[in-house]
């Protein structure tokens, strides 16, 4: 029962194999109740972000997950337009899992953890990241990975990409041995890739 609750109240995404075993969109729109359940606590990002509850991508793998949710309004006009000025694109919610940075885990300190309630009454601690999109120094946009604090967790080229995407952010990843390879697309136009590998509370 305790492992029923864990899947649900999770958040439950990032797979870790493939993105064709994504969850149901009726289980991610649950998780994202639970995620948008305390509204101050979803809005209290470094950078502020107005995230759409109603197109959630949640994957799982076991005890391990995460789950995007995209900025309300997110569009692809807006994104071409970014300048050195952080542009919100919503928010990566994780379970058991931290993103990497240099090579190395960010540690919890270092992350937004938010508080999960269960359907009986238990809670959880998971990683909240909000995301961003800003164009370096160099003139090419870059992804924006924050934790709790203003300055990002990490940065991560934006490559452009042509595909076509049912939700205006997606996610799949390629487990390692110790990580796994993440990659967000983001309105059929550009992809990052980044790591994340086992948080410990």
């Amino acid at each position: 029962m305790k492992q029923i609750i864990l899947s649900l109240a999770c958040l439950g995404a990032l797979q870790l194999a493939s993105a064709q075993d994504r969850v149901s969109q009726e289980t991610a729109l649950l998780y994202a109740k639970l995620a948008g359940a305390d509204t101050q606590q979803l809005q209290g990002t470094p950078i502020p972000t107005s995230v759409d509850l109603t197109q959630p991508v949640a994957m799982q793998d076991g005890e391990f997950g995460g789950m995007v949710l995209p900025q309300a309004k997110l569009t692809a006009e807006a994104l071409a337009k970014a300048d050195d000025k952080v542009l919100p694109i919503g928010q990566l919610w994780l379970l058991k899992l931290t993103p990497m940075s240099g090579g190395e885990k960010v540690s919890a300190d270092k992350l937004r953890l938010a508080t999960i309630k269960t359907p009986d009454g238990d809670e959880l601690k998971v990683p909240q990241c909000a995301l961003g999109v800003q164009r370096g120094k160099g003139g090419a946009l870059e992804l924006l990975v924050f934790g709790k604090d203003k300055e990002p967790l990490l940065k991560v080229a934006l490559k452009p990409i042509d595909v076509k995407q049912s939700s205006p952010i997606e996610l799949d990843a390629e487990r390692g041995d110790e990580s796994a390879q993440v990659h967000l697309k983001i309105l059929g136009k550009y992809q990052a890739t980044f790591k994340v590998t086992q948080l410990e509370l």
